[in-house]
């Protein structure tokens, strides 16, 4: 695939439809954790406020000034990160990095929206982006103390 085939396939439609779900700031007041990460290939950051319920995430704000990709992920793990334990969202995370790095990756229901980002692999300069949410979650529970979060 040129160049360009591999841009358009990477910024598909679905991926540009996820991203515009984030765009717009929703923050948690009170939040029990934020967290700021920062790629520092491109400069996209993502804030996470977290509450906690129990064990699990209870549920999620954010504030995103990222690229479509960074957004996108940011928009899926929004989604589908309530009620999911820290360990549960680290394995999505390692599957993603699996994904990422070009093995074959099968995600489980509700996750299969990251399988998009299977054309990202040509860019390794995005993978930072792409993994920004998983970082602020891993970061919340790491602030918690909870264990298997470690991207």
């Amino acid at each position: 695939m040129s160049a360009d085939a591999d841009l358009a396939a990477l910024y598909q439609r679905g991926l540009r439809d996820l991203g515009a779900g984030v765009r717009n700031d929703r923050r948690l007041v009170p939040a029990d954790a934020s967290i700021t990460r920062t790629s520092r290939t491109c400069g996209s950051t993502v804030t996470l406020d977290v509450q906690w319920r129990g064990d699990a995430i209870g549920a999620l704000g954010w504030r995103t000034r990222a690229c479509t990709l960074g957004m996108a992920s940011t928009a899926i793990v929004v989604r589908h990160a309530t009620g999911e334990t820290c360990a549960g969202v680290g394995e999505i995370a390692g599957l993603l990095r699996r994904l990422l790095a070009g093995e074959a990756v099968t995600f489980p229901e509700p996750w299969r929206d990251l399988a998009m980002f299977e054309a990202a692999r040509a860019f390794p300069s995005r993978f930072g982006s792409i993994l920004l949410p998983f970082e602020a979650v891993a970061g919340a529970c790491a602030e918690r103390g909870q264990p298997g979060t470690a991207l």
